[in-house]
């Protein structure tokens, strides 16, 4: 393995299961994509040999030295899974990589076909299955009536729930299936301008006739499950039971070995609440993409009605484009169409009739030059254009301006990082403080603390409660107060530092639950802290939300 597949192998540090899709993105992402497809149908461990042996068959050739160092890239990637075959080993030398066996791990089998499956193939565009969506709201509003009104027992259930359960679960896959390829497709000829006369009808077919339907269709079906939805949320786990001992693996499923199918927990349920929410639902998110996609299939529309008028530009130059494509007279009509004639002379017309039909340029009469030709129009003899203007000076001058912003912001952001809660910084680095603290305030709690990052500056505050700690960020004219909170500065994705953490040592933490910080700004009355008369909370400000 060359240094840079090891490099790229140890990349970040990652070890998950994201390593094993870097192969399909490598320079020699077809080599690795045939290996992988021999090893994925193979149901025994192969040897280099053997895979080299199988590789011709898919109409690829390579050598054995070559597929023994992609399949120990694979190993790398965790892609490959390898054992040593000490079966017939009676040398030293038997027992070397050249004697390994390989086999594709379920990671790769994963990647692999997710690949041949999702990328390689070509997107098919299948009906949306409306009586799949029928099925769904009818057994829906079946098991809300059946169970609204009583008390969520798991042993209450019968043979019926369960079989609706199911029914309810195999449409919905079908149901999204269909309903992904629909988006997929419409997207595709929504995000294109310059479509031609038949695509552009197919998109006002597709949105005309049969994707508005649809869409009503589904509006309604979804708001009618989301409303039996919301009656069976107390029900969703004693549903969820009851699929597990319906089913012929319960003790599997109980044991961890094996996944409860699809309602067989109660994420699935959650699931298709929220596929079936009639603001942020699939439903809905079809609806609006077929909003956004009328006013592009009205500008192509426009577009190809302008375009087929007969005083057209676009027009002409086709039609000559096709004509001078003809072999025994394209010559002759291009020379015809592009000639010396007077009506086309710098897009002017002269007043003289009696020179003739065909003038020459030196002999015809006179065109006045229009305005715009003078004034942009470049004089001089033909030939060669004149040189553009130089413009290094300028790139570079802009080049120095941003290198030198961004060693200021650089220098901003690592005086921040020095500095101990509640110093007082300089102008520049108050602003880049400050900055980060905002989007902190606007962050989501988790727990005690709300992190944001803001130009490569994270601020994580920390919750003590009210009328205890109160964090600030201080510049020379101002300050910022955070009643209740202490901010900690520091790097994206790592903790503040030991000084920092010093800080919040002695306080009590308490869990965040409102959905902002409250911040307040008041203002230095010279280059220090506040006034000795002044706390924090005594000293003029301004309040608001974040």
């Amino acid at each position: 393995m060359t240094q840079e597949e090891q490099d790229f192998a140890g990349a970040d540090g990652v070890s998950d299961a994201r390593r094993v899709v870097g192969y399909l993105v490598r320079p020699e992402s077809d080599e690795y994509i045939a290996i992988m497809d021999v090893l994925e149908g193979s149901v025994t461990d192969l040897t280099a040999a053997e895979v080299t042996a199988a590789l011709p068959a898919a109409g690829l050739r390579l050598d054995t030295r070559v597929v023994e160092a992609r399949l120990n890239a694979l190993n790398d990637l965790g892609a490959v899974s390898v054992r040593s075959d000490n079966s017939h080993a009676r040398r030293y030398v038997e027992i070397l990589a050249r004697n390994w066996r390989y086999t594709a791990s379920p990671a790769g089998r994963h990647v692999q076909r997710f690949y041949r499956q999702v990328l390689a193939g070509t997107a098919t565009v299948r009906e949306i299955p409306i009586v799949s969506l029928n099925r769904i709201v009818t057994h829906l509003e079946s098991l809300a009536a059946a169970l609204g009104a009583r008390e969520p027992v798991a042993d209450g259930l019968d043979s019926a729930c369960v079989d609706a359960v199911g029914a309810v679960f195999t449409s919905h896959d079908d149901l999204d299936a269909a309903l992904v390829g629909a988006e997929d497709a419409l997207m595709a000829l929504a995000d294109r301008f310059d479509l031609d006369e038949e695509r552009t009808g197919d998109l006002k077919g597709l949105l005309v006739d049969y994707a508005t339907h649809v869409a009503a269709e589904l509006d309604s079906g979804s708001a009618r499950a989301a409303a039996a939805l919301t009656t069976l949320v107390p029900w969703f786990g004693p549903l969820a039971q009851a699929s597990i001992d319906a089913s012929q693996a319960r003790d599997l499923i109980a044991a961890g070995a094996l996944t409860a199918s699809r309602g067989g927990r109660v994420e699935d349920w959650e699931g298709l609440r929220a596929w079936f929410d009639v603001r942020t639902g699939r439903a809905a998110r079809f609806s609006l993409r077929l909003v956004r996609t009328l006013p592009s299939m009205h500008a192509n529309l426009r577009r190809l009605h302008s375009s087929t008028g007969t005083a057209s530009s676009r027009t002409r130059a086709l039609s000559l484009a096709r004509a001078v494509l003809t072999p025994e007279v394209g010559v002759q009509i291009f020379q015809a169409a592009v000639g010396d004639h007077a009506w086309r002379k710098l897009y002017g017309q002269a007043d003289e009739d009696e020179a003739g039909r065909n003038p020459s340029w030196r002999g015809g009469p006179q065109v006045p030059v229009p305005t715009l030709l003078r004034t942009t129009g470049r004089s001089g003899p033909r030939g060669r254009g004149s040189a553009p203007r130089d413009d290094t000076a300028v790139r570079a001058q802009v080049a120095a301006d941003r290198a030198r912003r961004q060693d200021e912001h650089l220098a901003a952001v690592t005086a921040v990082l020095a500095a101990v809660p509640g110093q007082q910084l300089d102008e520049a680095a108050a602003q880049v403080a400050l900055a980060a603290l905002m989007a902190a305030a606007r962050a989501g709690a988790t727990g005690p603390a709300r992190t944001g990052t803001s130009g490569g500056l994270a601020c994580t505050l920390v919750h003590t409660g009210t009328g205890t700690a109160t964090g600030t960020v201080q510049a020379p004219t101002w300050c910022v107060l955070v009643p209740g909170r202490i901010p900690l500065f520091h790097q994206p994705g790592r903790r503040p530092s030991r000084a920092a953490m010093e800080a919040v040592s002695g306080a009590a933490v308490t869990d965040d639950l409102t959905a902002r910080a409250v911040l307040r700004i008041a203002p230095q009355r010279g280059p220090g802290h506040l006034s000795s008369r002044q706390t924090p909370d005594t000293a003029p400000s301004q309040e608001g939300a974040a």
